[in-house]
């Protein structure tokens, strides 16, 4: 028999747990909050991943990657309400 390997789902495409954590971070307003939040978010993924059995570089390399996502999705958020301020209203 040969050993099979877990291979998750990447966290960086999990994009609706991606744009809730940027939205919850970008919208709260104590420090303290956001960083309780993102530091029970990660938790809780690295629990997840260590639950089936992956390896601690992959574990890190999964949380870097879901990092730079919601990084990415706050700066896109960002863009999006920098744009709709600009607008004029009634453009065509």
């Amino acid at each position: 028999m040969s050993e099979c390997q877990m291979i998750p789902f990447p966290l960086k495409a999990r994009v609706g747990k991606v744009r809730r954590c940027a939205e919850v971070l970008q919208t709260t307003a104590h420090k303290a909050t956001r960083e309780s939040y993102w530091f029970r978010t990660v938790a809780q993924l690295r629990a997840k991943l260590e639950e089936i059995g992956l390896p601690d570089e992959q574990v890190r390399e999964q949380v870097r990657g879901f990092r730079t996502a919601v990084e990415n999705e706050c700066h896109r958020r960002n863009v999006v309400e920098i744009k709709a301020r600009n607008a004029p209203d009634g453009a065509a």
